[in-house]
C-alpha cells in the first residue's frame, strides 16, 4: 500500500477556495465563529489567565496575537498554544462523533496564528480551516475510539498533523514539505488523558499543543527539515507505535473520496460546556424535569444507560465523578451534570464557574444516580437513556437518540450565532460582538487575517 501522508499532503497543498462546496465554506465560517467565541469567553478564567501568563514567560514576538492580550504579539506557535488552549478550556468546542475528535480547536488556533503571521486573506483562512478540520476527522476515522482506549487524546495526537497541514498551506509549503511536516508531527504526537482522574488542566491544553506543534513542524519542513513519508502507516508510524498491535486500522478512510465527500460536515456543535458524551443525558433529564415537575426530594434513584466506550471518561472512577475536585473535573462528570440539570431544570455555564461544582444540593442528588453500560453497535453517536424512580412509585423514562447539535439535529447558522452571542456576552461589548459576527459571516471578503484579530482585543 502506498503511504497516505504524501496523498494528504498533495491535496492540502493544492486545495483552492474555488474547490470548496458552498456548504463547506459556510461550515468553516461558523466553526470559526463558534470556536473563537469559546476562546474569548475563556480569557478571564483561571486557565486563561495562566496560559497567557505562561506565554509571556515563553517570550513575546511579532507574528501573531494571543487572545486577551490586547495587542501584545508572540510567535505564531506561542499564540496558537494560547488560543488552542482557550478554545478547549470550557470543553465547549465541537466534536466529530464517529472519529471522536475535536477538530476545530486545534485547526482554528493554527489558522488564526499562521494566517496572521502570513498575512492571509479570509479566503485563504477558510481553505486552511477546511484542510485542518477535514484531516482531523479523516485521520480519526482510521481508528475511531482507539486512542481513547489507551489513554491518549486523538485531538492532540492527530490534531497536530492536521494543524501542520493547515498552517503549511497558509505558509505556502510544497506537497513534499507538508509530507515532511507530517513526518515531524509523528514524533510530536502526545496527549495523555490522566487529567480525567483529578481535574487538573493538562487535557485542556491538548488542542493548543496540537496547534503549536503543527506550526513548529510546518516551519521546520519549510526550512528543509525532513520527516518520513510513512509517518502515519509505517511499521513505526504514529498509529502502529501508539496503538495495540491488534487494533483494526482503516487507512483507506483517510483518503477515500478526499475532496469529494466532506466528512467534517458531520461535526457536532456543543450546547453544554462539558464532555459531549454527557449531552444526551442532560437533554433527557431536562425533558423529564420540565414534563413532570418533581423536586430533588421526590427522586428515589436515577439510572443512566451509557454507551460503554464513554464510561471510563464520564462515569469512572465513581467516587471521583461524584465529588469533582475542580471545575474542569466537573466537566467530565456525568453524575454532576445530570444532578445539576435535575436540580435547576437546565445546565449552563454558571454550573462550572467558581465553586459551583461544590454545591451540596447537586452533589447530594448525584449520590442517587447510577449508570449501566450499553454496547456501542455501529457508528459512535451521542445517545442515552434516563430513567427516574420517584418516591411515590412512579417510574419515568426517556431516550435521546442523538443529542441536540449532532447528526440530523445539527445547529442552524442562526443557532450558532445565538450561541456565540450568549457565550461572549459577559466579555465583549455588544458593538464588538456585532462586528465579529458580521466579519466572520463575510470572511471570504476579508483582505487580511490581522484585521480579524484586531477586532478581538
Amino acid at each position: 500500500m502506498n503511504p497516505i501522508g504524501p496523498v494528504l499532503a498533495a491535496w492540502a497543498s493544492k486545495l483552492r477556495f474555488e474547490d470548496l462546496p458552498a456548504s463547506v465554506v459556510a461550515d468553516c465560517k461558523y466553526r470559526l465563529l463558534d470556536t473563537l467565541g469559546i476562546a474569548i469567553a475563556a480569557v478571564p478564567l483561571p486557565i486563561g489567565v495562566t496560559i497567557r501568563k505562561a506565554a509571556h514567560a515563553l517570550g513575546t514576538g511579532s507574528e501573531a496575537t494571543a487572545l486577551g492580550e490586547n495587542g501584545a504579539k508572540f510567535s505564531a506557535a506561542t499564540a496558537a498554544l494560547v488560543n488552542g488552549t482557550l478554545a478547549h478550556a470550557m470543553d465547549f468546542d465541537d466534536t466529530h462523533n464517529e472519529s471522536v475528535m475535536h477538530p476545530s480547536a486545534p485547526t482554528i488556533a493554527a489558522v488564526l496564528a499562521a494566517g496572521e503571521a502570513a498575512g492571509s486573506s479570509g479566503r485563504e483562512m477558510i481553505v486552511g480551516i477546511a484542510i485542518g478540520n477535514e484531516l482531523c476527522c479523516r485521520l480519526g476515522l482510521a481508528a475511531p475510539g482507539a486512542f481513547h482506549g489507551v489513554g491518549l487524546h486523538p485531538t492532540s495526537v492527530l490534531g497536530t498533523p492536521a494543524a501542520a497541514a493547515a498552517a503549511g498551506r497558509l505558509f505556502g509549503l510544497t506537497p513534499d514539505q507538508i509530507a515532511c511536516a507530517f513526518g515531524v508531527t509523528a514524533s510530536q504526537g502526545s496527549g495523555v488523558l490522566e487529567a480525567y482522574a483529578d481535574g487538573t488542566w493538562s487535557k485542556t491544553f491538548h488542542p493548543g499543543w496540537a496547534a503549536h506543534a503543527g506550526i513548529i513542524a510546518a516551519r521546520l519542513a519549510q526550512n528543509g527539515f525532513t520527516g518520513p513519508a510513512t509517518a502515519f502507516d509505517g511499521r513505526y508510524g504514529l498509529f502502529h507505535a501508539l496503538l495495540p498491535a491488534d487494533t483494526k486500522l482503516d487507512f483507506d478512510a483517510t483518503t477515500r473520496d478526499l475532496g469529494k465527500a466532506w466528512v467534517t460536515l458531520q461535526t457536532a456543535y456543543k450546547l453544554y460546556p462539558c464532555a459531549h458524551s454527557i449531552h444526551a443525558f442532560i437533554e433527557g433529564a431536562a425533558r423529564l424535569k420540565a414534563t413532570h415537575k418533581f423536586a430533588n426530594a421526590d427522586i428515589a434513584s436515577v439510572t443512566l444507560t451509557v454507551p460503554d466506550g464513554f464510561i471510563g471518561q464520564i462515569a469512572e472512577p465513581r467516587a471521583a465523578k461524584l465529588a469533582p475536585r475542580t471545575s474542569t473535573h466537573a466537566r467530565a462528570s456525568l453524575f454532576y451534570a445530570v444532578a445539576a440539570t435535575l436540580t435547576d431544570g437546565a445546565l449552563t455555564n454558571a454550573h462550572y464557574e467558581g465553586d459551583a461544582y461544590k454545591r451540596a444540593d447537586i452533589l447530594g442528588l448525584a449520590q442517587k444516580i447510577v449508570h449501566v453500560p450499553a454496547k456501542i453497535d455501529g457508528a459512535i453517536k451521542f445517545d442515552g437513556t434516563v430513567e427516574i424512580a420517584l418516591t411515590d412509585g412512579r417510574k419515568l423514562s426517556t431516550y435521546v437518540e442523538e443529542a441536540d447539535g449532532t447528526g440530523t439535529r445539527m445547529l442552524t447558522p442562526a443557532r450558532v450565532v445565538a450561541k456565540f452571542r450568549d457565550t461572549v456576552k459577559d466579555v465583549l461589548p455588544p458593538a464588538k460582538i456585532d462586528r465579529l459576527v458580521a466579519t466572520i459571516e463575510t470572511l471570504e471578503t476579508l483582505p487580511n487575517a490581522r484585521e480579524l484579530m484586531e477586532m478581538t482585543a
